[in-house]
């Protein structure tokens, strides 16, 4: 009895049509062809109709469509493509991997409850695909080639694939057809024994990993998740605002993506390519992770809006790499009310929204170092008892004490000496103390301040200050130190 080594359930998804859709993913109709040295080995729909076949010239092409858009053959923009959608396919199964140049193989037997059959999961895959501007063959099958070679040959049995559509030596297969062996039944009535002697190991051993007999072990992505995609223009765009549609696109594929991994980003990079290949790219941060969509959009648009001095741009590509788990409120008895946080807080979800919304806005219109956020120090003078710390600081100074006493919001840089009228200080009119002392004998070590602060109203005016006489002077000095209203 033959020993079988497979246990699972592939499916294979063949793009043979990569070569072109990586420059056609928006829909046109123009006639685009790719070519390698002249020869053109990749069409889209509308040359196809206008006569242009693989494996003509240029010049011939161009007989044919006068409206001709050509590329030359891209082998790493199409690696790229594959790796982006094979990680697009991790939302299906862990067990992805990428066979070059064009396909990509998952083994679902493990997914199959969780989308409901192989069915769904097919359909899942073939709409997603057509949604991002790929078309896609699909072979499902028990190894690994048996679902590539389903998928490149789109036959309903393995059996009847043709030895043409089989990954084996192309002088092999020109022999085995004088014989009279067109398929992979006609193979598998031939003796092994008399195949290695004819053409070698490596046919049977391909035979044996398709069918299941040899073990056939694969690579698999990366668990780490990536995120890159890249659209490329047929003819190059001059008016910046056109960009906005193509970065909706890619933004949609990227809430696509976090939404399926249940992620969140705090940056993002949109890179253009534009005249003479040059790049510039925008890194655009958000002040926590999110996975909204419509604040991607604002912050490109806003981005968009300050780009100046590029023209003729060719190409536009979306890449994240900086993951967070998608944080999530757990609806539990005390969900809404004042014991939801361990510290009492309550979580206004909308509030906070609105809030990460406006720093968005301002860090993408006028940089990271444009505001500020303050916090409280140890310190009880009142000149170093706060500081200035960046606002996308995660760890920094903090609430060592709770101030017990009025504090002003606005503090001079300098305290300011007032002027005396019989003993009692004034400022724009007799200032009238309303609350105080608060004795202030700190800083020994560094500098020692020794003050009595009063919280007083201007007679005339009757704004709030706070003010303190120095107990150093000899003389009693009054002086300005925060103002409150």
């Amino acid at each position: 009895m033959t020993r079988t080594y497979y246990n699972g359930l592939w499916i294979c998804l063949h793009f043979q049509k990569l070569p072109i859709e990586i420059f056609t993913r928006e829909k046109t109709a123009k006639p685009v062809v790719v070519t390698v040295k002249q020869r053109i080995v990749s069409i889209n729909h509308s040359a196809s109709v206008l006569g242009i076949c693989v494996g003509n010239n240029l010049d011939t092409a161009h007989m044919l469509a006068d409206n001709l858009v050509c590329f030359e053959k891209n082998e790493d923009k199409e690696l790229s493509a594959l790796k982006h959608l094979a990680q697009w396919a991790y939302q299906f199964t862990p067990k992805v991997s990428i066979k070059t140049p064009n396909s990509i193989q998952l083994e679902v037997r493990s997914s199959l409850k969780l989308f409901f059959g192989i069915k769904n999961i097919e359909s899942k895959l073939r709409t997603g695909l057509k949604k991002m501007g790929f078309s896609v063959q699909v072979g499902i099958h028990k190894t690994p080639l048996a679902a590539l070679a389903m998928a490149k040959s789109s036959r309903s049995a393995l059996k009847n694939i043709p030895v043409d559509e089989l990954d084996i030596e192309l002088q092999v297969i020109e022999g085995l057809k004088k014989v009279g062996v067109f398929s992979l039944k006609d193979i598998l009535d031939l003796p092994k024994t008399g195949l290695t002697r004819r053409y070698g190991s490596s046919i049977v051993d391909y035979l044996e990993r398709l069918l299941g007999e040899k073990p056939d072990p694969q690579i698999f992505i990366n668990e780490q998740p990536n995120f890159s995609s890249e659209i490329n223009f047929l003819s190059e765009i001059t008016n910046i605002k056109s960009l906005l549609f193509p970065i909706r696109r890619l933004l949609n594929e990227l809430h696509g993506f976090l939404t399926s991994r249940q992620l969140a980003v705090n940056n993002f990079i949109l890179k253009l390519t534009y005249h003479k290949n040059r790049i510039q790219s925008f890194n655009i941060h958000l002040t926590e992770p999110t996975n909204d969509v419509s604040t991607f959009l604002l912050l490109s648009e806003i981005q968009i809006e300050k780009i100046r001095g590029i023209r003729e741009i060719n190409s536009l590509k979306l890449t994240a790499h900086n993951f967070f788990p998608m944080p999530s409120l757990p609806g539990d008895l005390f969900h809404g009310t004042q014991f939801q946080q361990k510290d009492g807080r309550m979580t206004n979800t909308v509030e906070q929204e609105d809030r990460n919304r406006l720093f968005n806005m301002m860090n993408t219109r006028l940089g990271p170092h444009a505001y500020f956020q303050l916090s409280q120090e140890n310190d009880h003078r009142p000149e170093k008892a706060w500081s200035i710390i960046p606002k996308d600081t995660k760890s920094g100074p903090q609430n060592h004490f709770t101030a017990i006493n009025n504090r002003p919001m606005f503090l001079l840089n300098k305290p300011r000496k007032l002027k005396l009228r019989k003993n009692q200080p004034y400022l724009n009119g007799k200032l009238i103390l309303l609350g105080g002392p608060e004795r202030i004998d700190y800083g020994w070590w560094d500098y020692n301040i020794n003050r009595d602060y009063y919280v007083a109203r201007d007679d005339h005016t009757n704004s709030i200050y706070w003010i303190f006489h120095d107990q150093d002077h000899k003389d009693l000095q009054w002086f300005l130190h925060g103002i409150f209203a």
